[in-house]
């Protein structure tokens, strides 16, 4: 069945029968794959964007500082952890006070996105790898006008005094809470002790910042939410802040419309070529019918020879979708603020069904003409006239 299947297909590819429906698959696979590579790394950024947001893979907040045994329990899973601790607190620069957020953080903060900073007000920016040194806090732009702030002046938080080392521009999963509506401060958490500022009472936030392997990620996302007492809490992009969730899944929505808009179009274009290929094939398949094939056996047949045909399409549609959609990537990256990643196989599988539904629906199709009474090249009566036809072309 497989042999005659293929002299099948090397028949009609010779007579040029299929090289429309070819042509429609491939271009069919392709705009559906090119669309799906491109939506791919798009979606690929914005959850990259989002857990910069969020400044890592999984944030542990909470009312008390975390135990050890919890900072153990992400390193032991191979992820990288660290801590930041948040509060309000007055900030004092020689006679000028200012109400400001304070935001402690460890040394390997942050573990998703950058930190930008500037040496002074209205100065370009740049991004660093890490929070400040101990010893210097960075106020943003906001303290820094407030309390006439320059690099290297002193600034008292507390029972300590620190050196202005730079001003702070940008803060990836800065949000709109309570610590975050006054101006910013950022400092290390070494320093934290030596400010007396956290007493008994105090109104402070902990949290501790996972990152590293998705899968990782997720196997401690799962086992410490059970184990989260009160005033804990956990974030990750499922349960982010409603800013970040309503954004992700607002552009998740865009690019599943635009990708089913590609599918659709794909869709008719296949579906006209079936039509015209299958109206031009009657007459053979209902003489073959009065050659004794059944018709379990043409759809077994046909079915094997559109199959091998959808593969090779959906080959040749992908890699042109896959070339295709660096194109439109080139055309867009004036508006990408961020890098694309590199594509998942997972478009590819979505080419190759395509095609596949389309083999189906021909088979299908070819099956319904068949067993029709009324089908071009039949007769009405349902039986078959070949043989009449021959008797009385021979008398």
């Amino acid at each position: 069945m497989l042999k005659l299947a293929w002299r099948m297909l090397g028949r009609d590819w010779r007579a040029g029968e299929l090289r429309i429906l070819a042509a429609a698959l491939v271009i069919a696979v392709a705009s559906v794959t090119s669309v799906a590579f491109f939506a791919d790394r798009v979606r690929q950024a914005l959850v990259q964007e989002a857990h910069q947001l969020l400044g890592g893979d999984v944030v542990l907040a909470a009312d008390h500082p975390w135990a050890a045994a919890m900072r153990d329990a992400i390193a032991a899973r191979g992820l990288r952890v660290a801590e930041a601790t948040s509060f309000i607190s007055m900030a004092r620069a020689g006679e000028r006070a200012q109400l400001a957020g304070v935001k402690a953080v460890s040394d390997a903060y942050p573990l998703r996105g950058r930190l930008r900073v500037a040496p002074g007000l209205n100065e370009p920016d740049a991004e660093v790898e890490a929070g400040p040194p101990r010893g210097t806090v960075w106020p943003d732009e906001r303290l820094a006008a407030a309390l006439e702030l320059r690099r290297g002046d002193r600034l008292e938080l507390g029972d300590a005094t620190f050196t202005v080392g730079a001003i702070l521009t940008l803060e990836p999963d800065r949000s709109t809470t309570f610590f975050n509506v006054a101006p910013r401060l950022m400092m290390h958490k070494g320093d934290l002790a030596a400010t007396g500022l956290i007493q008994p009472g105090s109104r402070v936030w902990y949290a501790l910042l996972a990152a590293g392997d998705k899968a990782a990620a997720r196997a401690f996302e799962a086992w410490v939410t059970p184990r989260l007492g009160r005033g804990e809490s956990l974030q990750s992009l499922e349960n982010a802040r409603p800013e970040i969730r309503a954004g992700l899944e607002r552009a998740q929505k865009f690019i599943g419309l635009t990708a089913l808009l590609a599918v659709i179009l794909a869709a008719v274009a296949v579906s006209l070529a079936t039509r015209r290929y299958t109206r031009r094939h009657l007459d053979g398949y209902a003489v073959m019918r009065c050659l004794g094939a059944t018709q379990r056996q043409l759809v077994r047949l046909f079915t094997l020879e559109f199959a091998v045909l959808g593969a090779i399409a959906a080959a040749a549609g992908c890699l042109a979708g896959y070339a295709a959609q660096f194109v439109i990537a080139a055309f867009v990256s004036e508006l990408m603020l961020v890098p694309l990643p590199q594509p998942t196989p997972v478009p590819a599988a979505q080419g190759f069904r395509r095609p596949c539904a389309s083999s189906g629906a021909t088979s299908a199709r070819r099956g319904r003409a068949r067993s029709s009474p009324t089908a071009p090249g039949r007769p009405r009566s349902g039986r078959c006239s070949c043989g009449r036809r021959a008797t009385r072309a021979s008398g």
